[in-house]
C-alpha cells in the first residue's frame, strides 16, 4: 500500500542494466547498520535515529566518519571475502594512492578510532581483528553491496509502477 491508502502493483519486465550505469551507494553489514559512502555516513538499522540533545548533539544511532576513515572501512568492506588484508595493501590503497603519508601507527590508531565509534551504535569490538603479520580482518561479517542506478529512467529500465 502507499501513503493514500491505495494499492501498489509493481509490474516487471526484464530489466536491462548498462552496468556503466552502476554505482556503488555503500553496504548493509551483517543486517545491523548501513556505510553510506557518498555521506560518509553510518547508520544503525532497525532503529529510530536517536537526537541526543541533553549532551553532545549527536544522532546515537548515526554518524559520519572523516574521509580517510571511511576510505579503511570500505576497503575492509570490500576485501573482506578475501580473509585477511595485509598493513601494506590498507597503507597503499587508503592513504598513498590519496597522497597522504601513511605508518603502522597511524593504521592502529585509526583502527582503534574506527572500532570506537561504531561501538557507538552497538558493533562489537571483535568486528575488526587484527593478526600480527597477517593484518586486519572483518570477523564474521555478513557483507551485502547496495547500488544505484544513476541517469536512468522507468523506461529505459523497463520498471514502472502503476496505482490501482
Amino acid at each position: 500500500m502507499d501513503t493514500a491508502g491505495q494499492k501498489i502493483d509493481a509490474e516487471k519486465s526484464t530489466i536491462k542494466i548498462d552496468a556503466n550505469k552502476l554505482m556503488l551507494f555503500g553496504y548493509v553489514v551483517n543486517d545491523e547498520f548501513q556505510v553510506d559512502i557518498k555521506s560518509g555516513s553510518v547508520i544503525k538499522l532497525y532503529n529510530t535515529i536517536e537526537y541526543n540533545s541533553h549532551y553532545d548533539h549527536r544522532f546515537s544511532n548515526y554518524f559520519k566518519l572523516r574521509e580517510t576513515m571511511m576510505r579503511l572501512l570500505v576497503y575492509l568492506l570490500e576485501n573482506a571475502s578475501l580473509g585477511y588484508v595485509s598493513n601494506k595493501d590498507i597503507l597503499v590503497n587508503v592513504w598513498e594512492n590519496y597522497n597522504l603519508s601513511s605508518s603502522s601507527t597511524r593504521l592502529t590508531q585509526v583502527i582503534s578510532e574506527l572500532k570506537t565509534r561504531l561501538a557507538t551504535i552497538g558493533i562489537d569490538d571483535s568486528f575488526i581483528k587484527a593478526s600480527r603479520g597477517k593484518g586486519y580482518t572483518l570477523q564474521g561479517a555478513l557483507i551485502v553491496p547496495l547500488y544505484s542506478f544513476w541517469g536512468a529512467t522507468h523506461r529505459e529500465t523497463g520498471f514502472h509502477y502503476k496505482v490501482k
